[in-house]
């Protein structure tokens, strides 16, 4: 675990600790932003609830749903965390596992459950967590919550899932019945190039750029080298991996929870 750096004023009422790394079971450090209610620019020391969000697509940045009616664009993060300190609560958003700030290799879904876990473990033995902590995000970010909730995390209380959190993605997600789902490749490719960008790897988004999507899905079947993802072999190893898995076999079969409703 690591200790909270300097907190950083962001309005008269709320303080922000950028980049707190913190530690997972294996070692690996996740790059984690703290929103806290403040006073004249100093932290409030009571304890208070705390609302999460883990994303693949950058804790700083907008998210695409944070929107209203009349808004042309987004609002950010910190106007996002604004809102919800000013009724009393800590926000905190954290990269996924090999997303911008946080160290260790992203591998799509794979690792959100235990990451999940340990986070809300450690936001529950801090001194200003009160216990209680409600997970909320959209689409990959909805994901992360219920990958998540099929541990049970002692201190979760709430979750707001927005468009996401398959509970079968042999059915739907990942594979429909079985067929495999050419969004997962076209995902994998933004992201490879947004993780070239984010590192600073000009030769990798040049590259990943120079590629023609929709050329190599008239060269299938891919294979490790022979894909647009060759660039970027973390990328390409993982959507191989569920690619090739064409049958209900047990890479499918895990713990996962479903909901559904009754008319």
């Amino acid at each position: 675990m690591t200790d909270l750096q300097a907190l950083q004023s962001v309005t008269d009422d709320m303080v922000l600790c950028r980049d707190v790394m913190v530690t997972m079971r294996d070692g690996v450090r996740l790059a984690t932003d703290i929103y806290r209610p403040a006073r004249g620019g100093g932290a409030l020391d009571r304890p208070a609830p705390v609302i999460i969000e883990r994303t693949p697509y950058g804790k700083a940045m907008a998210s695409r749903a944070e929107l209203e009616v009349g808004m042309t664009e987004p609002m950010d993060r910190a106007t996002v965390a604004e809102h919800f300190v000013r009724h009393g609560y800590i926000v905190v958003y954290q990269d996924c596992r090999g997303r911008y700030g946080s160290e260790g290799e992203f591998v799509k879904y794979r690792s959100e459950g235990p990451d999940g876990y340990d986070t809300l473990a450690w936001i529950a033995a801090q001194p200003w967590c009160n216990g209680r902590i409600g997970t909320m995000g959209l689409s990959y970010a909805a994901h992360t919550q219920m990958a998540a909730a099929c541990l049970a995390p002692p201190a979760l209380a709430t979750m707001i899932l927005d468009s996401g959190g398959f509970s079968n993605a042999f059915t739907c997600g990942i594979r429909q019945g079985g067929a495999f789902e050419l969004k997962q490749a076209t995902w994998a490719y933004r992201e490879a190039r947004e993780s070239a960008v984010a590192a600073g790897d000009e030769l990798g988004q040049k590259a990943l750029g120079a590629e023609n999507l929709n050329r190599w899905f008239g060269r299938m079947p891919w294979s490790e080298g022979r894909s647009p993802l060759r660039w970027a072999p973390q990328y390409e190893a993982y959507l191989l991996e569920q690619w090739r898995h064409e049958t209900f076999d047990d890479f499918w079969k895990q713990v996962g929870i479903h909901a559904a409703g009754f008319y």
